[in-house]
């Protein structure tokens, strides 16, 4: 991926080996400790960067916000990277913006009554992220619509959801998590007042495909090419409820492995109250860290990207596991 021209600048940040306004030459001391006394600046880099979205948690599920830079390890192709960019997202304020894309199904997982609460529980999701934040909504089930392309108005979102109401026809989950990834790579700004933008999709389905043409293992190469994360909401089943009564199955949408692939979660909405789970996703996206290190290799390559941290008991996820070099 390229990240020319990448402008960062969020909440609390530490350097490690590289000054951000002096690309490739060492940071002197004094000159991190200037940085670090000055969290709030929007820092400029003219270099290309890769940059890793990771969330931590500890062996009980709850997440560790108190990382340090130096807890963390970045290996590419096993070699291991110095950090050059590290931050943690805000909680109370979300200084990191995102973007997201809201894709649900409309093909009869979703009952015509259950729509005003989720429409009430999407509004306030956008209204829990704080700070800069666009959105975008598109229904799916024989074909893919956008309903609604980016905004800041979350009482757009909610108006779109409740246009929402024609359930029928097949289901097209991949071809719209691919549609979703193309939009917030080609249409959602990549930074706001010089930081860089958070992309997400939640994807609102029962988890099964019956009409999709794209190739599921290209889809999750272009969510991971596009540093895309994406959450699922999974409804109930109608087809399978009758023989399930503990927990709910697992579906194609799980092998497809995309949630896991790009550092996300899945959400089970059995209970059909959506309050308690877009609150849960709010908190999930707040508590998040950024790394970045400048690549050494223009070949035009795949490599593989792998995070882990030295603190014991913390799990990490990650909205990526490579990225293909630029070219000279």
């Amino acid at each position: 991926m390229n990240y020319s021209r990448k402008y960062i600048g969020i909440g609390m940040f530490v350097l490690a080996g590289a000054a951000l306004l002096m690309p490739h030459a060492l940071a002197s001391s004094a000159q991190r400790q200037a940085q670090q006394q000055r969290p709030d600046v929007p820092i400029r880099i003219e270099t290309d960067l890769v940059a890793i979205d990771v969330t931590a948690t500890d062996a009980g599920g709850q997440y560790v916000r108190d990382l340090r830079a130096e807890e963390f390890q970045v290996f590419e192709d096993g070699r291991e990277r110095p950090i050059d960019f590290f931050a943690l997202t805000d909680e109370a304020t979300l200084s990191r913006p995102i973007a997201v894309v809201f894709a649900l199904d409309l093909s009869g997982s979703l009952r015509p009554e259950e729509t005003a609460t989720l429409r009430s529980a999407a509004l306030r999701f956008t209204e829990l992220m704080k700070g800069d934040a666009v959105f975008a909504a598109m229904t799916f089930n024989h074909n893919v619509k956008i309903i609604q392309r980016f905004t800041d108005d979350p009482r757009r979102i909610e108006s779109a959801f409740g246009k929402a109401n024609k359930f029928e026809g097949s289901t097209r989950i991949y071809d719209s998590i691919d549609r979703a990834v193309t939009m917030l790579a080609k249409q959602a700004p990549r930074q706001r007042r010089g930081r860089p933008v958070r992309r997400v999709v939640v994807v609102i389905t029962d988890g099964f495909d019956s009409a999709s043409t794209i190739d599921r293992k290209e889809m999750v190469r272009r969510a991971i090419e596009a540093e895309v994360t994406v959450y699922s909401v999974t409804l109930p089943s109608y087809m399978l409820s009758a023989t399930q009564s503990i927990g709910r199955v697992i579906t194609p949408l799980d092998a497809t492995r995309i949630v896991a692939a790009t550092g996300g979660r899945d959400f089970a909405a059995d209970a059909r109250d959506f309050t308690p789970i877009f609150r849960a996703l709010a908190e999930e996206i707040r508590a998040s860290y950024v790394l970045a290190y400048y690549p050494d290799r223009r070949d035009g390559k795949y490599h593989e990207v792998r995070v882990q941290t030295t603190r014991p008991g913390v799990r990490l996820r990650t909205n990526r596991t490579g990225y293909v070099a630029p070219t000279p």
